[in-house]
């Protein structure tokens, strides 16, 4: 990726996070970055191709770096544990993508890429519910139905990056002590020994 394709995506990050897909337009986007339209269209076709390319870009980067810490994982609690630390830390590195992440999972419907980004949000699901499932066939887990213990999970995890990822002192709020205690409470449950408290930092206090 050379320089200008890389601030063509590093710009339209910015804007589609901090306006939405629908209402950030190409005009924005070249005047953000600095080039003319056809130096934008060499890049690619269109708006939604813009946002794909993004997309995928942040996507694979993530994939890569959640692939590695689960390598070093034996355990279904340890791959957990690393599942929830890596997102949470990979979010805190650049806040803009949960943003965007967020804002376009429960904004409008966007016809031409509901298909692109559901086969994005089901490839980390499917990593989940691969740990999800081996932890119940080796006895690490215990009961339940690994396709809503896995959504059960995610949604535990996602709302905090959803909520936490507004604020301007991100790395503060997604630590790794959190991480911890959002895995106790979803292997051991509220108010037992096993579970570690669910405490946030003093500044993450949410009104």
């Amino acid at each position: 990726m050379n320089e200008t394709e890389s601030r063509l995506l590093d710009c339209a990050l910015t804007l589609f996070a901090q306006k939405g897909y629908e209402a950030t337009s190409v005009r924005e986007i070249i005047e953000a970055t600095g080039v003319t339209r056809p130096v934008l269209y060499y890049y690619c076709e269109n708006k939604a191709s813009l946002f794909k390319r993004l997309i995928a870009w942040k996507h694979d980067e993530a994939n890569a770096e959640l692939q590695r810490i689960l390598q070093q994982q034996l355990t279904c609690e340890g791959r957990l544990r690393a599942i929830v630390r890596g997102s949470f830390a990979f979010c805190a590195q650049d806040p803009r993508v949960p943003r965007l992440m967020f804002q376009t999972a429960f904004g409008p419907m966007i016809a031409d890429l509901a298909e692109f980004l559901l086969e994005r949000s089901r490839d980390r699901f499917l990593i989940v519910l691969q740990i999800i499932h081996a932890g119940l066939t080796e006895g690490e887990l215990h009961g339940g139905d690994p396709t809503a213990l896995a959504l059960a999970f995610c949604s535990l995890m996602d709302h905090h990056i959803n909520i936490l990822s507004r604020f301007d002192d991100v790395a503060v709020r997604l630590t790794p002590e959190l991480a911890d205690a959002l895995v106790d409470l979803f292997l051991h449950g509220c108010g037992t020994p096993a579970s570690a408290p669910l405490r946030f930092p003093p500044s993450v206090a949410v009104a």
